[in-house]
């Protein structure tokens, strides 16, 4: 999902390692945010939450937003920052809560402060994610529902992730099938264009009408290929985001995507737009965990057979050489930490040749077969997945497979 997010991985590792149990689960947010001019956003969040009674809590925020007011009804709650990880502060409140209640956060974010070198403030593109930690977040909560307010300057649209309807200087944002995060995005400069099939929304800016037409057709067959081999996706109207910023970090959620370009959509920005693509069918597992291979090594591996069907053949055997030199490395997959440095070459490489691997063994009539049954069953854990693949592999390629994870 990810070429490189080590802040999220380190903010994971410590949620999962610390004494402060997470025993409450967001499921709604309802904001309503002012944005009066560039430089600060005003937002009002009741956030719905379900409450297990178990110890303390706590959610994070950007570590430059000024919160104003949390409290629960009328009565205002204490809270404490207990730790700043990058641009992120964690707060900490009390547990005192009933089983089900609504948390009320109002808050100031100062956009032109947003440090993360990723998303950099700039304002003819305003970026806002859970990794610039713009709205109270828990990491390991996944499918909570939102309904957004945002008034916006005038000359500014906003697209985000879901529903979107405009009324007069307010654009309402409603989601209630998110994946883990609420992205949004403000600019005057939008340019507008949609694939073939109409499934795909884009949205740049300052990208010259050859560009355009080439992102168009590219993306409609990349999503026509994924489409034959692994059947209907249920994100089938698409947002795709084409930033400006250049760095090397593309992300995907349920219908939206923010691509960043970093050789002029040559052939690695072809690559990481394939991949997220991919993630339209491999999104099932849990991000926080090993089991994360799930959606990475899946969505590289439908990357790398459109790629093969793209490339020449010598040219796709010397892409293919360096999956094979990380399938080598003497590590199984559930060894490996998202926090480890040897992550990315795992997920993202070992991960799809030991896939490539099983297509060669099984044969690719049974591997379509075996991936379109894994799309439809949403398989989410690694141990769903072996008992679906003994459906399609006899017993040996079964261990052998195993043998890699496990």
């Amino acid at each position: 999902m990810l070429r490189i997010l080590a802040l999220f991985f380190l903010i994971v590792s410590i949620a999962l390692n610390s004494e402060v149990a997470i025993a409450q689960k967001i499921t709604h947010y309802d904001g309503s945010i002012y944005i009066d001019s560039l430089k600060t956003l005003n937002a009002t969040f009741n956030v719905s939450y379900q409450n297990t009674h178990e110890k303390d809590f706590h959610f994070y925020l950007n570590k430059n937003a000024n919160i104003k007011q949390l409290k629960f009804g009328d009565q205002a709650v204490s809270y404490k920052v207990i730790d700043t990880i990058e641009d992120l502060k964690s707060i900490r409140i009390q547990n005192t809560f009933p089983s089900k209640y609504i948390l009320t956060i109002i808050y100031s974010y100062p956009l032109d402060k947003i440090e993360s070198a990723v998303f950099a403030y700039n304002p003819n593109w305003i970026e806002l994610s859970l990794y610039t930690g713009w709205f109270p977040v828990n990491i390991d909560d996944k499918n909570y529902s939102y309904y957004l307010k945002f008034h916006k300057p005038e000359e500014y649209e906003v697209i985000g992730n879901g529903v979107i309807k405009n009324e007069k200087s307010n654009v309402i944002i409603a989601n209630s099938n998110n994946h883990f995060d609420i992205p949004v995005i403000l600019s005057k400069e939008f340019q507008r264009f949609s694939s073939g099939n109409n499934r795909m929304k884009f949205y740049g800016t300052k990208l010259p009408k050859e560009k355009i037409n080439e992102i168009r057709v590219i993306s409609q067959s990349i999503y026509s290929f994924f489409e034959t081999w692994y059947g209907i996706t249920d994100s089938d109207n698409l947002i795709i985001a084409v930033n400006p910023f250049g760095h090397d970090m593309s992300y995907a959620r349920k219908g939206f995507i923010s691509l960043s370009l970093l050789d002029g959509f040559g052939p690695v920005d072809k690559k990481v737009l394939a991949h997220e693509i991919g993630h339209l069918w491999w999104q099932n597992a849990k991000v926080e965990g090993w089991e994360d291979w799930l959606n990475e090594s899946f969505a590289e591996f439908a990357e790398l057979k459109w790629i093969e069907n793209t490339l020449s053949k010598d040219a796709f055997q010397t892409l293919l050489k360096k999956y094979e030199d990380a399938y080598k490395k003497p590590i199984r997959i559930s060894q490996i930490t998202k926090s480890d440095n040897q992550w990315h070459s795992v997920a993202y490489f070992k991960g799809p040749y030991l896939l490539y691997k099983l297509e060669q063994n099984i044969g690719e009539e049974k591997m379509l077969l075996f991936l379109k049954d894994i799309h439809k069953r949403k398989v989410s854990t690694t141990e769903e997945m072996m008992t679906v693949l003994k459906e399609y592999a006899d017993e040996i390629s079964v261990n052998a497979f195993k043998a890699e994870v496990y």
